[in-house]
This record gives C-alpha cells, sequence and structure tokens, in this order.
C-alpha cells in the first residue's frame, strides 16, 4: 500500500470522532488494488459464529479485498464455511497458547493493509502491528488501544453478542447488520451423506438433529428429557442425528439407547464433519452452544433450549425457536455457569419433551417431524 499505509501508520482514530475521516480512508483504500484484510478471532465455537456478521460486514465493505481469517483448528473448520472470507488460517489447537511469532508462521507471507480483532489483549493488538496493517481496529478496554488506529468502544455492552461487533465495523466507517451465514459445499456436503448413510441413515426419513453436549454443565437438558424426546421421534418415523464433542459421548450413549434402531450417533465428530453432517438435518434441536448456534448460522430450522443465559442475547431469526422457562431466578448468566445458584435447575429441568415438540411443530420445517 506504500504512501497511503505510511499515512495511516501514525493516526490513531477513536470511532466518537464519527465515519467521516474513517470512511474517507475506507474509500481510500478501496482505490488500492492490494488489499488484504486480516480478522483474528478466538474463543470457544461460539464466539467465532458470533463475529461471522463481522465477517460480513467486511466483505461489504471491502468488496475486492482477499479477506483473511485467523482462529484456532475449530474456529477454522467454522470459518471454512464462512462465505465471506477468502482464506483461512489456523494457530493449532483451542488449547494451545499460541505466541505472536507462531500466528505470522500460521499467516504465511506478506502484510495486511486492515487487520481487526474483538480479541482485549496487548498480544492480538500486537499481532496486528506485526501484520503490517496500517489500519488496526480493536476494542480499546485497556493500554493494546495505543497498538491499534481506530479503537472501537467496550461500553454499553449490546444485549445481542454478536452485534457488540457492530462497533469495530462503525469505527472503519462501514455499515452494519449483516447476517451470521454459513454454508456447505457441494462436495462435503457428499461427503456428509455418504457418512450418514454407512452409519445407517435412511433418507426416506425426516432427520433431526440433537445437539448433546452445551458447555456449561447448567445449559445441558437432562437425559431423561432428551431420552423422551428421542422416543417420540422415533415413533413419528423420524430419524435422529446426535452431535456434539468426544466429552458428550457418555450421555449420547444414554439417549441413543432410548431408540437404538433411530439413532445416528455422531459425536465426537470433527467440527468440520460435524457442520457438514448437520447442514443435512431437517431440523434441529440444540443448545445455548457453538453447534447449535452455527446450526441456525447454516440456515437449519432450529429449537433452542436457554437455560441460565438471556435468550435476548441471540439475534432473532425467522427460522429459529427459543424455548425458556418463566422463572423469576432467570437469567442468572455466569452466576450459573457450574452450579444453578438456587440449587433446583428448573430452566432446564421444566423444559418438557412435549414442550421442544410443540416449538418443533411451529417450526418452517420442509417436513412434518412430530407426526402430530
Amino acid at each position: 500500500m506504500g504512501q497511503g499505509r505510511q499515512e495511516q501508520q501514525g493516526e490513531r482514530r477513536d470511532s466518537h470522532e464519527g465515519p467521516g475521516t474513517l470512511g474517507q480512508a475506507h474509500e481510500r483504500m478501496k482505490r488500492e488494488r492490494s488489499e488484504r484484510v486480516l480478522v483474528f478471532l478466538k474463543g470457544g465455537i461460539g464466539d467465532v459464529v458470533f463475529a461471522l456478521p463481522l465477517l460480513g460486514d467486511l466483505r461489504a465493505g471491502f468488496p475486492e479485498a482477499e479477506l483473511v481469517a485467523l482462529s484456532h483448528d475449530q474456529g477454522a473448520d467454522v470459518l471454512r464455511h464462512a462465505p465471506a472470507v477468502d482464506t483461512v488460517r489456523s494457530t493449532g489447537p483451542m488449547s494451545a497458547r499460541t505466541s505472536v511469532n507462531d500466528a505470522l508462521r500460521a499467516l504465511g507471507p506478506g502484510t495486511f493493509d486492515v487487520a481487526v480483532t474483538p480479541v482485549r489483549s496487548a498480544r492480538a493488538a500486537w499481532l496486528l502491528l506485526r501484520s503490517g496493517a496500517g489500519i488496526r481496529v480493536g476494542f480499546g478496554g485497556g493500554p493494546e488501544r495505543l497498538l491499534l488506529t481506530h479503537v472501537a468502544p467496550v461500553r454499553p455492552f449490546e444485549v445481542v453478542f454478536s452485534r457488540r461487533f457492530d462497533r469495530l465495523a462503525t469505527a472503519l466507517g462501514l455499515r452494519t447488520g449483516a447476517p451470521a451465514r454459513l454454508a456447505i459445499a457441494l462436495p462435503e456436503e457428499d461427503e456428509a451423506r455418504q457418512r450418514l448413510r454407512a452409519a445407517g441413515r435412511a433418507e426416506a426419513r425426516p432427520l433431526v438433529a440433537l445437539h448433546v453436549g452445551g458447555g456449561w454443565p447448567t445449559k445441558r437438558w437432562p437425559v431423561v428429557h432428551a431420552r423422551g424426546l428421542v422416543e417420540r421421534l422415533a415413533g413419528a418415523g423420524a430419524q435422529v442425528l446426535l452431535v456434539g464433542g468426544a466429552e458428550d459421548r457418555p450421555q449420547a450413549q444414554e439417549i441413543a439407547a432410548a431408540a437404538p434402531a433411530a439413532v445416528l450417533d455422531r459425536t465426537g465428530a470433527s467440527v468440520a464433519d460435524t457442520l457438514a453432517e448437520l447442514s443435512l438435518a431437517s431440523a434441529a434441536v440444540g443448545l445455548d452452544s457453538g453447534l447449535s448456534h452455527a446450526g441456525v448460522a447454516l440456515g437449519i430450522p432450529t429449537v433452542l433450549l436457554f437455560g441460565p443465559n438471556d435468550p435476548a442475547s441471540v439475534e432473532p431469526v425467522a427460522h429459529a425457536r427459543l424455548v425458556t422457562q418463566p422463572l423469576p431466578c432467570r437469567p442468572c448468566n455466569r452466576a450459573g455457569k457450574v452450579r444453578c445458584p438456587e440449587g433446583h435447575h428448573r430452566c432446564m429441568r421444566d423444559t418438557t419433551p412435549e414442550q421442544v415438540l410443540a416449538a418443533l411443530d411451529g417450526l418452517p420445517a420442509p417436513t412434518a417431524l412430530t407426526g402430530r
């Protein structure tokens, strides 16, 4: 970017200065032919999914740019299905502590013109600086703001989690409001179909996905209720696809025992394989979890069971229904991450298979699922 980049490196503007000057910088960037935009993401699968609207905003704002997303292995598996992203790079396992030098090696040769991250840390801001980007955008909650050229305010917090990232796009003078979108390529869809056939898939029957895990212990739906739902779906002629991590296999085995001939247990599959298989479902029943939110981004008609967290944190979409319980103690959010503060866990225990079936009946699904 030559001289244009050098001019930007000496400037740092907070987003409250308005989009005018920043918008001019953006337009100058668009006129350059060598645009490269980096987005660095961390956190769980859900954090990556909630960043999808930001990626869409960047795609619309820099239509000719190469948009490169950097994340851990599981995040990269999600991002490879994001239509807004051109190139995906991985820093390794989610649990690994990656140095800035390791991240730069993962990115490969070349520098960037714009670098954006929602990660609030000096390490993330240092990575953006080392990427060579003349425009570096992040949240300004700490000393990392000194390494950024465009700072988005941290507060007040948006209730809808994915919309908190709007401020990063606004700091660049971009329009916001892109939806969270994922899509599976046809070759991967075909491979997923073959895997499910090998597991016993009967394609004449509706396929309903059920997410077994939930991250926090308090987000999980009781096994007895999940078994009841599986029995009812099997009785209506549907097959049930169980998805989740390897740590969810014991629970999945308990659930599958309710109707073993109707269950395809795919817990423990990779994130990439799970998303491709999930895309083949007629509908899904999920929890407040990354995989479930990814299913919504894939466009799957989904029922989400919310317990400790606030359902207002999720962007409303036409093909999703939320099931909650009207309890005065909820949402307790992170206070109830490990155990119910009230000791009863009614926010999930009171959600019955019948309530979930009724919500499934209300989905815009192409095939009758419950037989009612």
